[in-house]
């Protein structure tokens, strides 16, 4: 398992100009040992299969025409207009000076 000793954390909060005090250096040392043995632990993980990799594939159908009943759609409207939705107007007719 790597280690890190105590001058080499010091030596390279030195080369990234971090100033540590002395119970900062001996708990980072610690903590840097501890992921370190994670990583060492994570390493000796046998790794037999590898997962097949998923790609995304789109499931389309054929686009068909079909005959509908505007009736029967126009039956659900709360305001119809002939053969047409009937809405609240919310833009005034008059156009004004820019626009195009």
């Amino acid at each position: 398992m790597p280690t890190i000793t105590r001058q080499e954390l010091m030596h390279i909060a030195n080369l990234s100009a971090l100033k540590l005090e002395d119970h900062e250096i001996d708990l980072f040392t610690q903590q840097i040992q501890t992921i370190l043995a994670y990583i060492d632990q994570l390493q000796s993980v046998a790794v037999t299969t590898q997962a097949a990799s998923v790609r995304n594939i789109n499931i389309l159908r054929d686009d068909v025409a079909v005959k509908g009943d505007a009736k029967s759609v126009l039956a659900q409207a709360p305001q119809v207009d002939d053969v047409f939705f009937a809405v609240p107007k919310i833009l005034d007719e008059k156009k004004s000076e820019g626009s195009l």
